[in-house]
């Protein structure tokens, strides 16, 4: 089974040092690359895995099902992506760049996504510069224009 993980819990996994306020997080969002039917798999790691699940009163975090259209990120986010394949060989997670996972926060716009590029930016775990270059390169129609991008990057990196 091969798992894509997006948003806040790509980053905690691959980042090597993180910022705590970065990390403050119990749901992991994730869906499954390829499935056939794509809302039912969301819906099973949700009724297995998800929100006060046995799975979330035991470890203390959960997996939120999503889609593949639920993070907006570069059309070649996958060029940059992290694997990483279970002891046993039977899962792979895949996890976008702190760049790309980036440019989804700054697609959604949030104020939780606002907090969080301002720290991931100011402590170096993603690079606003990179993120720059990658915001004029292809992205998916839905995103805001390149320079509304280009715009919430100053906003999150302005000093004070």
């Amino acid at each position: 089974m091969r798992f894509v993980m997006v948003g806040t819990g790509a980053v905690i996994a691959t980042a090597k040092h993180i910022p705590i306020a970065m990390m403050l997080t119990e749901e992991i969002d994730i869906y499954v690359e390829d499935a056939a039917d794509a809302e039912w798999i969301s819906d099973l790691i949700d009724g297995s895995i998800g929100r006060d699940s046995q799975f979330h009163r035991t470890f203390g975090y959960y997996g939120d099902g999503v889609s593949s259209h639920t993070a907006i990120m570069p059309l070649d986010w996958r060029s940059r992506a992290t694997e990483y394949v279970t002891a046993d060989g039977s899962a792979t997670a895949i996890c976008p760049s702190a760049e790309d996972i980036a440019i989804a926060k700054l697609c959604a716009w949030r104020e939780k996504d606002q907090a969080w590029l301002h720290e991931a930016f100011r402590s170096g775990v993603a690079k606003a510069d990179r993120a720059m270059t990658l915001v004029r390169g292809g992205l998916p129609e839905a995103a805001p224009a390149p320079a509304e991008l280009v715009r919430r990057i100053e906003v999150v990196t302005a000093p004070g």
